[in-house]
């Protein structure tokens, strides 16, 4: 049994230990992979292979340093025709049918270190870019395959702005004719030209990692971001029609009330589609999670932990910050100017879909909770009579 992903890149000995597996790949695994298959044929030793862990008998080794992937270009493209017979992409749009919707992505890694984050770690702090035309030829092939839809799912996409304007002129250029969802972006890559080029290249969606309306949160996160270029990025965004949506994290250590409602009353103020309101977590790899790790806050196995003022990682207790997040949440969809800017967005868009599937979605969600209260009525009158 061969296993690889985050928690092999970040603890080795102990996936196999937890597991029993036999074989741990650290990093990134499609070179090492035929290696290993080469030592499974007696041709070379397990001990020669970068990057793994593995066992003899009930003794755990270690095999060569990794190595670092630089050239992505030469990896071969997913094989998509394997799965055009799924729907994907229903956490864009519920509307989406079979083969219309895929994924790609352009870079491995992240460039910044923002504290509450663990990819930087999980990629072993290498950030790596695939070339344009690389890029290119894969969303060419793409749409020979009869997609509609592609959502760029890099862990920071458009921190190359660079290679990012000229991806989307060749896009352009070649009229492609293709709808593009941006899930993960930062607001310092706002630039009115690249965002032109994007809107004109068939951009539609872009989503903000917003974290909070609160300098001192922002800067004690490292993000490296001001409010205001928030408020530039955000704006500029609907501005060009993008469905604009925002992610903010609530509960770092020194948060208050006071800090939370600032938050809530800065994403109110922004004309965005969509948020969302979470407690912050301490995971395994994040600057936050070894700092809480070293503190004795948090054991070395607890890979995923949410902040909670019974651990002293917050002033608040988990369950209390779900619920201001939930509370939150409601005030912001249940405004006349939040329903009114989704349907200025639409307009802008000539498409209603996403509107249409945001508001299936949500009174699919009323009628779950009309049907459980329903549930509960009947449940007591049958009990008590």
């Amino acid at each position: 049994m061969i296993i690889g992903g985050p928690h092999c890149t970040l603890f080795p000995r102990k996936s196999l230990e937890e597991t029993q597996s036999d074989i741990c790949i650290q990093g990134q695994g499609e070179n090492i992979i035929l290696e290993i298959k080469k030592a499974l044929g007696n041709k070379i030793s397990l001990s020669q292979i970068p990057g793994i862990y593995y066992r003899v008998g009930s003794e755990i080794k270690k095999g060569l340093p990794y190595k670092e992937v630089c050239d992505l270009d030469k990896y071969p493209f997913p094989a998509r025709h394997l799965v055009n017979h799924y729907a994907y992409g229903i956490g864009y749009n519920h509307g989406f049918s079979k083969g219309e919707f895929t994924s790609i992505v352009t870079s491995r890694g992240c460039p910044f270190s923002c504290r509450f984050c663990s990819r930087n770690s999980i990629s072993m702090k290498k950030y790596s870019t695939r070339s344009t035309e690389n890029i290119l030829k894969e969303i060419r092939e793409i749409k020979r395959l009869g997609y509609k839809y592609i959502a760029f799912v890099d862990d920071c996409f458009l921190s190359n702005k660079k290679q990012a304007k000229e991806l989307f002129d060749a896009i352009i250029k070649e009229n492609l004719n293709l709808k593009f969802y941006i899930a993960a972006a930062r607001v310092d890559s706002a630039d009115p030209d690249l965002y032109e080029k994007m809107k004109n290249a068939g951009v539609v969606f872009i989503q903000f990692g917003l974290e909070s309306g609160n300098q001192d949160v922002l800067d004690f996160y490292k993000k490296n971001i001001t409010v205001e270029e928030i408020k530039y990025a955000v704006n500029l965004s609907n501005e060009m029609g993008f469905y604009t949506v925002g992610s903010f994290i609530i509960g770092a250590p020194f948060e208050t009330l006071k800090h939370f409602q600032k938050t809530i009353n800065f994403a109110k103020s922004l004309p965005l589609v969509s948020v969302s309101f979470v407690p912050l977590k301490y995971m395994a790899g994040s600057e936050l999670w070894e700092d809480a790790v070293k503190q004795g806050k948090i054991n070395n196995y607890e890979y995923v932990l949410s902040a909670n003022s019974k651990r002293d990682l917050a002033k608040f207790t988990n369950s209390e910050l779900i619920s201001i997040g939930k509370k939150a949440h409601r005030s912001f969809i249940l405004r006349p100017k939040f329903f009114i800017n989704f349907l200025l967005v639409s307009f802008k868009q000539g498409d209603f879909s996403f509107l249409l599937s945001y508001l299936s979605f949500y009174f699919n969600y009323i009628l779950r909770r009309i049907h459980l209260v329903q549930w509960i009525c009947n449940l007591k009158k049958n009990k008590f009579g």
